[in-house]
């Protein structure tokens, strides 16, 4: 693939994933518990927006979600594996991001994000 193929699919890509977190947002606005909400957010952006080198050599990534699953469906599992250790770093930092948020909130005094 050249690189103006590659970059029109990246920005395709971010696009498309960009539309379905707004659909999850808006799913998941009327939540009842606000924790549960934000992980659910969280953990929608960290599967859709990490991506994952795929090349032996250079930079080349792709969806760590589906460079993982394609990996392990052929049997690759290190690169798999790799790909799991990706989003589940991304989640995490993700998810710690959340929690100082609403750590600065409470120091802060200021009122909960509805």
């Amino acid at each position: 693939m050249d690189i103006p193929a590659y970059v029109l699919a990246w920005l395709l890509y971010v696009v498309a994933a960009t539309g379905l977190i707004i659909i999850l947002w808006r799913m998941t606005k009327n939540g009842r518990l606000p924790r549960t909400r934000h992980v659910l957010r969280v953990l929608g952006a960290a599967i859709l927006f990490t991506p994952v080198n795929i090349a032996d050599q250079g930079l080349w990534l792709a969806p760590a979600y589906l460079s993982g699953a394609y990996d392990w469906a052929v049997g690759n599992h290190e690169r798999a594996l790799l790909a799991a250790l990706s989003l589940s770093g991304a989640f995490c930092i993700l998810l710690l991001m959340v929690m100082l948020e609403s750590l600065v909130r409470r120091l802060l005094h200021m009122a909960p994000q509805a």
